[in-house]
């Protein structure tokens, strides 16, 4: 799920702190800090002063909250997209997928892609050209149909596989 987690919400955070003036940054960080503590949710006091450092757990936490922390600070489909990304996202946590299921969560996908790419399109430098997102769209579907549940998909090296790398490389220095 870092796939999601780590890659597509991280853009999507990052993506709306571009299109956001400075005032509604500012807004959302306070409306963030001012979250009451509860167990079990991170508390970012100080807002979102560096997502780059945040975990997958704590991505899960915003999830949890931005809809609304930024509802009302620009527009109805940026708390539209949130709202579209929790749906997909509850989809893809399940762990087993019936037809039926794969397309209701393939319209999820297709929604929030939408929107996301109508929101944030001039704020991405690659012009919606990334990986994460492509393989999200078009491949995660049939990835579902052919190997089940996603829980632990990602387009990264396995930190094993790395490891073994890694090893392998310093024994043939030897």
């Amino acid at each position: 799920m870092h796939h999601l987690d780590l890659g597509l919400y991280h853009y999507q955070i990052e993506f709306t702190k571009g299109i956001l003036g400075r005032s509604s940054i500012d807004k959302m960080n306070e409306r963030i800090g001012a979250i009451p503590r509860y167990p079990g949710l991170k508390i970012f006091s100080k807002g979102l002063q560096s997502i780059a450092r945040l975990t997958a757990s704590e991505h899960r936490d915003l999830m949890k909250v931005m809809v609304f922390v930024i509802d009302g600070l620009l527009s109805d489909d940026l708390s539209e997209v949130y709202v579209k990304w929790n749906e997909m996202y509850i989809l893809s946590r399940l762990e087993i997928f019936k037809e039926s299921d794969l397309e209701k969560f393939q319209k999820a996908i297709n929604e929030w892609a939408d929107l996301f790419v109508i929101l944030f399109r001039k704020k991405s430098d690659s012009k919606m050209k990334f990986s994460k997102f492509h393989s999200w769209i078009f491949h995660i579907v049939d990835t579902i149909r052919e190997y089940r549940a996603i829980n632990g998909y990602t387009t990264e090296t396995s930190v094993r596989n790395r490891e073994y790398k890694i090893a392998i490389n310093r024994l043939s220095t030897i």
